[in-house]
């Protein structure tokens, strides 16, 4: 049984599910949301860990039922073409581990579907998952240094780099109870309700794609860099100095500033 699980909440049913907040009514099936997340969700997320350097891990995607069938299809191909992949298809918004993955000990982690990770990030769970620390169980465990990318013109994009303890990218917590990363609450309060502890290197790339409130280059209460613009090539030596593998950033889509 694999020892490190990935969950991400794909298109469940949550107050931050609708890509229009003026209009209630839109949902994560409308076009052109889903096919612009769709792509991101290939050509970043898929890509990044379909190149991880270790391999012992799965990623479970969680869903709506209320996803059409024809977009159903589409989640069952990707699950064929990618082993580590593996579809949930649920009511409501509550996530929960589905009976073949539980076991006593367990690292799970979450990240969104428009995000992506150094290839060297399983390694790096495997690795403090493989050490059976006592101390190292029931503790979280963040990479606070992330970066944020925007594709703001054909070639051109924006980024900066920050530090982040309550980084939800690659937030990831080792249990002993029954307790999966999912299962902690808000990630942003994790650090002030549980053991946290921090790893080196990057912790992420966050795509700014102009459908999430949470999304921008906006002063927040951690640590960050102005933003610089660079153009696709120059980005790409920076995302390859960091860890990450050659991803489709060119088809991101472009955002007004």
């Amino acid at each position: 049984m694999v020892s490190v699980i990935g969950m991400i909440r794909y298109s469940v049913e949550a107050s931050f599910a609708f890509p229009d907040r003026n209009n209630i009514k839109s949902s994560v099936f409308d076009e052109p949301y889903f096919s612009q997340r769709l792509i991101m969700f290939k050509g970043i997320t898929l890509k990044s860990f379909a190149e991880q350097t270790c391999k012992d891990f799965v990623l479970l995607i969680y869903h709506s039922n209320k996803m059409p069938e024809d977009k159903k299809a589409i989640f069952y191909d990707i699950e064929k073409q990618y082993s580590f992949i593996h579809n949930i298809f649920i009511d409501g918004a509550k996530i929960e581990l589905p009976k073949q993955f539980q076991k006593q000990r367990i690292m799970t982690f979450r990240i969104d579907n428009d995000d992506a990770m150094p290839i060297n990030f399983i390694e790096k769970l495997f690795n403090i998952y493989n050490n059976n620390i006592p101390f190292y169980d029931n503790v979280a465990f963040s990479i606070p240094k992330m970066r944020k990318l925007a594709h703001v013109e054909k070639d051109m994009f924006k980024t900066n780099d920050s530090l982040f303890i309550s980084n939800s990218m690659g937030l990831a917590y080792l249990s002993t109870e029954g307790k999966h990363v999912m299962s902690l609450g808000n990630h942003r309060l994790v650090p002030y309700h549980y053991h946290t502890m921090c790893i080196d290197g990057f912790g992420g790339l966050q795509i700014i794609n102009g459908t999430n409130i949470a999304n921008g280059f906006n002063k927040t209460h951690y640590k960050q860099s102005e933003p610089s613009y660079y153009t696709e090539q120059e980005i790409r030596k920076i995302l390859q100095s960091e860890g990450y593998p050659d991803m489709d950033i060119q088809n991101i889509p472009i955002i007004k500033e």
